[in-house]
């Protein structure tokens, strides 16, 4: 039987900087997400990727989105073997592909809500959205946007997160889309995601 993998998936690891088990659960994650992230971020359309074990590069992991490439930091890798869903995260902004990726928190909060959404061992890797406290704010991105995100989906408007991927794959988003879509401004939704979980 054919993977995705197979296809859309090259990852070269012939010079073994990543740990063989942690390759299997990154090649395992991928053909059991890519589709959903592609279905949810890029119209069901899945591009071609590649991942590339970089041993000078000191990050965890990257997306070059124009080349559908993301380069690991082998140093993180080797401290985090169980981290195969930081590269969910990174499948989604090939997916996401924007024109643009202003305002950065929007593009990587709705990545980390990517990775909360399709990935497969963010458990075993010890990763979990935050609990709201009040030293957070909807800009600071990565998951603390995306527990925002997580709780828009369910408490004020089921299709938000998937109408702001639209509005930035389409270049169209402003500030303004948060009234059109839900009635308030993202301050005053941040105010009631804040005083609901304070």
């Amino acid at each position: 039987m054919t993977k995705l993998s197979d296809i859309y998936l090259t990852f070269d690891n012939s010079e073994g900087l990543i740990d063989k088990h942690l390759e299997e659960m990154i090649v395992d994650c991928f053909n059991k997400s890519y589709q959903g992230i592609c279905d949810f971020f890029n119209d069901g359309n899945l591009r071609k990727t590649s991942i590339v074990p970089v041993p000078d590069y000191d990050g965890v992991a990257a997306t070059y989105s124009e080349e559908a490439k993301v380069i690991m930091g082998t140093k993180y890798y080797a401290a985090h073997p169980l981290d195969a869903d930081s590269l969910t995260h990174e499948w989604v902004h090939v997916a996401q592909n924007y024109q643009r990726y202003e305002p950065v928190w929007l593009t990587e909060g709705l990545a980390d809500y990517g990775r909360e959404k399709f990935g497969i061992y963010n458990k075993e890797a010890g990763w979990a959205l935050p609990h709201y406290n009040e030293r957070q704010h909807y800009t600071n991105a990565y998951r603390v946007t995306a527990a925002f995100f997580v709780w828009l989906e369910q408490n004020v408007r089921a299709d938000l997160p998937a109408k702001l991927n639209e509005a930035m794959k389409k270049d169209t988003y402003t500030d303004e889309l948060w009234v059109e879509l839900t009635g308030k401004t993202v301050d005053e939704l941040w105010a009631d995601y804040a005083k609901a979980n304070s």
